[in-house]
This record gives C-alpha cells, structure tokens and sequence, in this order.
C-alpha cells in the first residue's frame, strides 16, 4: 500500500471492503437471513419495509431482504466459477498461442474470433436452451463465452514476454515448455489478468442475472438476483423493493470489483517496478 497513492489506496480499499462484504453474505447467508426465503406471508403480501421485513415482501409475501441474502450465494458462486473456469483456459490458450506463434497462433486466434462473433445472450440463450437450465449448465455456458475474451488479451500480452532474452534463455536451457510458460511468462502477466478477471466477474454477474432474468437460470424455489428481478417486475410501480433490491445489489458488486481490479492491478505493477510511473 505504501507505494500507492492516496486515491489508488482509496479505491483498492473501497473494492476490498465491497468485494469482502458480499463474498461474506454469500458465505454466511443462512446464518445471517432474517427468515426463510421461501415462506410465503399470505397476511403481509407485497408489503413496503417495515420493522419485520427490512426491505418488505413481494407477491408472495416472501421476505426480500432473506430472498437477496440467499440469492447472493447462487449468483456470486455461478459468476465466480465461470470466470475462474474461463481464466484457466483462456490463459493456457493465450499463452500456447502466443508462444508457439505462426500457424498455430493463426488457427487459434481465427476459431477464438468464431466464438467472440456469437453475441453474448444470444449464444447463452441457445446453449442453456438445448443443454437445460441449471448452475453447472449456466458455469459452463459462461465460461466458454469469456474464454475467448480472456485468451486474446492473455495472447497480446504474452507476445511482448515470449521474445524477452531470459526466454530465450530458458529455452537454451533446456527447459520444458510448460516450465517457461508458468514460470517464466506467466508471472509477467498477472498484472493483465487479475484485471481482465475482475472485468470478466462483472459481466458474469450481470450475464448470470440476465439468463436468471428471462428463466434460464438456476431452476426454482432457488433464489438469485435476477429471478428476484424478473418475478418483481410486473408490480415495479406500486411494490418496487423486490426489484430494486437485487439491481442495486448488482450494481454495487459489480463496481466493487472493479475497483478492486484497477487497484490490484496498480499496486502489482508497482511493486514489480518499485515505482507508480505511468500506472497512477
């Protein structure tokens, strides 16, 4: 921390804070629930927040505030293993790209183009429409979609590393082409990757709650955001809370993990140069 600036500290430790506080409701959620998140309250349907229901009910007269508790676990355990899953591919797809080069990078990157032209939604949509609903599904659907994302980024940057002279050295050793990748690329990519990884958890929660939103997530009675948001929304006028519950939730986790990725990434590259530089 020392080697960065105060607003760069600022903003590093407001996505901590963020990204720490939802990672520990996903955690803890049924631990800290006010009620059930699926018992239905005949006598206090979509009710406004009160002292027993914090931000109200919806039509079912379900408790919101335990139904976005619950919710944060699915929704955040969908996005972070997709994204995970597509960080590991992606990278092992850039860097072989990257490194081998000529044809190989020419074929690669071409099929890579194929699945970066599928619109997003549409391609999940068709997917999740023919494998089925459901988390695994949905983590595999989102995975393969960021791959593509993440393996070209990881490839751009990897073509700067693999020319350096102490990869050629590595190579003159003798060394196994698995030992120069981890070992001696990879660490110089970091900085790249945990920035493209929390861009890529953003748009996984925002495409997770999207499928949820039009019925291809997780199947009921499990809640997350955007199923929350899609039963809501027919009655956003008169009883908004169940919407715009889970849409704040969104916004605030999303905009936390961006701030925790700028500011992890400038506090890596800052101490890898000993110095801020152009990363301020």
């Amino acid at each position: 921390m020392k080697n960065l600036t105060s607003q760069q500290a600022t903003t590093l430790l407001i996505g901590s804070g963020i990204a720490a506080f939802f990672a520990s409701i996903a955690i803890f959620g049924p631990w800290i629930a006010p009620g059930d998140a699926e018992t239905m309250h005949f006598t206090h349907l979509k009710q406004g927040p009160s002292s027993e229901f914090l931000l109200g009910t919806d039509r079912f007269g379900r408790d919101v505030l335990s139904r976005l508790i619950i919710g944060t676990r699915t929704t955040i355990v969908i996005a972070a293993s997709s994204t995970a899953l597509a960080t590991v591919l992606g990278t092992a797809i850039g860097l072989i790209s990257a490194y081998f080069g000529g044809r190989v990078d020419g074929v690669v990157m071409r099929l890579n183009d194929v699945f970066i032209a599928f619109p997003t939604l549409v391609f999940a949509m068709f997917v999740i429409g023919v494998l089925g609903p459901g988390m695994v599904n949905g983590i595999l659907v989102i995975a393969l979609i960021f791959t593509s994302s993440i393996a070209r980024v990881v490839r751009s940057a990897a073509l700067g590393v693999v020319i350096l002279e102490y990869v050629d050295a590595a190579r003159i050793r003798g060394e196994t082409i698995l030992f120069i990748l981890c070992h001696e690329v990879l660490p110089n990519l970091y900085p790249t990757i945990i920035v493209e990884v929390c861009i890529r958890f953003g748009f996984a929660i925002l495409v997770t709650a999207s499928l949820s939103y039009i019925g291809l997530g997780p199947p009921p009675p499990m809640p997350d955001w955007g199923t929350m948001a899609s039963e809501g929304r027919s009655l956003m006028l008169t009883n908004p809370w169940p919407v715009f519950a889970p849409c704040i939730a969104i916004v605030l986790l999303v905009v936390g993990i961006n701030f925790l990725g700028d500011g992890l990434r400038v506090l890596l590259v800052a101490r890898r140069t000993g110095h801020l530089g152009s990363t301020a």
